[in-house]
């Protein structure tokens, strides 16, 4: 008997997010950031939730951001490692100030 079934047809937010998968959406989302966007941005965001392909602004939001940095994985891997040495050498750098001024 010939396989019937029908392709599986991804949804409409399945392809916005493309690489992301399903885990990537729902995990818990526990830190909150504000932001401000132009009124365009909004628009489209707003018709994203109205299609019911987001469920909130926010969710939309963080799918694309998200999408984004997984675009480009290694290099924020990178930017993360970097930014932990610059802040090593920062906090060195004020514990060696401090100690300056402390010294007689």
């Amino acid at each position: 008997m010939p396989d019937t079934k029908e392709p599986v047809q991804m949804s409409l937010r399945e392809q916005l997010l493309g690489r992301l998968s399903e885990d990537d959406l729902s995990k818990k989302r526990e830190v909150s950031v504000m932001t401000r966007m132009s009124g365009d941005i909004v628009e489209i965001l707003d018709a994203l939730v109205e299609l019911e392909i987001f469920k909130s602004r926010s969710e939309a939001v963080s799918a694309f951001v998200e999408q984004a940095i997984a675009a480009r994985s290694q290099m924020f891997e990178q930017i993360k490692v970097q930014a932990a040495d610059i802040r090593k050498l920062r906090d060195s750098a004020k514990k060696h100030a401090f100690e300056a001024f402390q010294e007689k």
